[in-house]
């Protein structure tokens, strides 16, 4: 049940060029009840509230992180780019939850762009930590190298977990990048066999959600399969 919470900043990192990493520690309540995939909105002043997703797994129920790309220069990103530790915050949370996995053990396909991925960092986590039998598959699409994070941590899981593995696509790289290129969409029809028996969980831009879904029912994905979340 969502509830109002008091925090304080605890850690605070510019992880990208305009891409900042907050961890808040609970003050009241000490400790939140959460699944994977929900939100949290902020109340950064009378009538102006941000949802974000809650990149941190449950485990850690006495602290909540939250990835912001703060380049829009709204109120939210300058409520974020002013914030310093032992800063207070209020949040409402847990909120919404269209992301979380479906209980089955069905192979779940995570397709992400830009910070659509921090609701997906929470879910994986949470799926390894309990040791759910579904294959999880992610694939990241960002534009740049200089917009890559998180990397080390998704390269390690996937070395030490079977049922984890994921791809990493720039659409607008240098000619330095060795890695995979392009757009997320194409990987994922490319790639993907017997699309009509997987889950399909996308967060990220209107434009690929809504292209992946299109072609997704295009070959017969029921549209239970399908959830989704738009992050901008």
């Amino acid at each position: 049940m969502a509830q109002k919470i008091r925090l304080t900043v605890s850690k605070k990192e510019l992880i990208a060029p305009h891409m900042y990493l907050v961890t808040f520690r609970l003050v009241s309540p000490p400790t939140i009840t959460f699944t994977a995939g929900q939100n949290m909105m902020l109340m950064i002043a009378p009538g102006v509230n941000r949802t974000m997703s809650i990149a941190s797994p449950p485990s850690s129920d006495t602290e909540l992180l939250m990835l912001h790309d703060v380049s829009p220069m709204g109120p939210g990103s300058q409520w974020t780019m002013g914030l310093t530790i032992g800063d207070s915050a209020n949040v409402v949370a847990p909120t919404g939850g269209a992301l979380s996995f479906l209980p089955t053990p069905k192979r779940k396909v995570l397709i992400a762009t830009g910070t659509g991925i921090a609701p997906f960092r929470s879910m994986i986590l949470d799926a390894l930590e309990r040791r759910l039998p579904s294959v999880i598959m992610l694939y990241w699409g960002v534009r740049h190298e200089e917009d890559i994070y998180w990397k080390n941590e998704f390269d390690m899981l996937a070395k030490n977990q079977l049922n984890f593995s994921w791809h990493l696509i720039l659409s607008k790289p240098t000619s330095v990048w060795r890695g995979m290129t392009g757009h997320v969409t194409e990987h994922v029809l490319n790639d993907e066999k017997d699309l009509a028996n997987n889950e399909f969980y996308l967060c990220g831009s209107r434009a690929m959600t809504e292209e992946v879904r299109s072609k997704l029912l295009d070959q017969n994905v029921p549209k239970e399969q399908i959830k989704s979340e738009l992050f901008f």
